[in-house]
């Protein structure tokens, strides 16, 4: 496979798995260097060199979100090596089984918020000012079906829910300088992880694809090519907003639940 290289930089965090790891392949089959930035190091490093032994330009960063000094410096050593990044995809995140309020640990909860709503907060703040400085920038947030209906998983839903005004205020602060900020609602996505609670039974694929209006998952490629649209040249007037890509759960979802239908 033969890459032409755009000399263009994407950081995706998140980037050793699931919709982190399909947006990383995107990007650089698209001529991108991509920083794939995770704290899973075996798995990142591995998806690294498999890219660059295809001709691609990838290069894995150890990074915990969460953690404020981490984070600087992460940014620090990747500005001070490229110069300047094009393009930021929060990636980063964690899921959260079904529970109830009052049964759910509050360590639970302050895990779930400080990687998922937390994390994305830290990197658009450092990321951010640099992309303003620069006059240049995208960045994508990571949403769910969460942000918009209410599930049986609290912590990860109230982070979602958050995400979607962060997106808008980041999007309205960045904007003037030419920084466009959006955010990307996946739905029951195939991702490793979704197999794996679908194969323990904490996921019930039946139910979903009852649900969505195309009858089937979601694919990370899928998610990852609306990430890589919205920070191309193509998207240029759209900041501000949160794309569900969900094979239509949320629409027919809300329509079979209609009190009327028709015959």
């Amino acid at each position: 496979m033969t890459i032409k290289q755009n000399g263009l930089v994407a950081v995706v965090t998140g980037g050793a798995s699931g919709i982190g790891e399909a947006t990383v392949r995107k990007f650089v089959a698209e001529g991108w260097q991509t920083i794939i930035a995770d704290i899973n190091e075996a798995r990142g490093l591995a998806i690294a060199e498999e890219l660059n032994v295809n001709g691609g330009q990838a290069t894995f960063r150890k990074l915990d979100v969460a953690n404020k000094d981490d984070v600087d410096a992460f940014a620090s050593e990747i500005y001070g090596r490229f110069g300047s990044v094009s393009v930021l995809v929060n990636s980063g995140g964690v899921l959260q089984n079904a529970t109830r309020i009052t049964n759910m640990a509050l360590e639970d909860f302050d895990r779930i918020i400080n990687i998922n709503l937390r994390g994305t907060l830290l990197m658009g703040q450092v990321f951010g000012a640099r992309m303003i400085a620069d006059q240049a920038g995208s960045i994508i947030n990571l949403c769910s079906l969460t942000t918009y209906q209410a599930h049986p998983q609290p912590a990860y839903a109230m982070s979602k829910s958050a995400l979607k005004t962060l997106t808008e205020v980041m999007a309205s602060e960045f904007g003037p300088a030419g920084v466009r900020v959006n955010a990307v609602a996946p739905g029951y996505t195939l991702t490793p992880a979704m197999k794996q609670r679908i194969e323990s039974g904490e996921r019930n694929p039946e139910a979903v694809i009852a649900k969505s209006a195309l009858r089937r998952f979601v694919e990370p490629s899928e998610i990852a090519d609306a990430i890589y649209f919205l920070c191309s040249p193509q998207a240029a007037a759209i900041t501000g907003v949160v794309l569900p890509i969900d094979c239509g759960w949320l629409a027919s979802s809300v329509y079979a639940a209609a009190a009327a239908q028709p015959a």
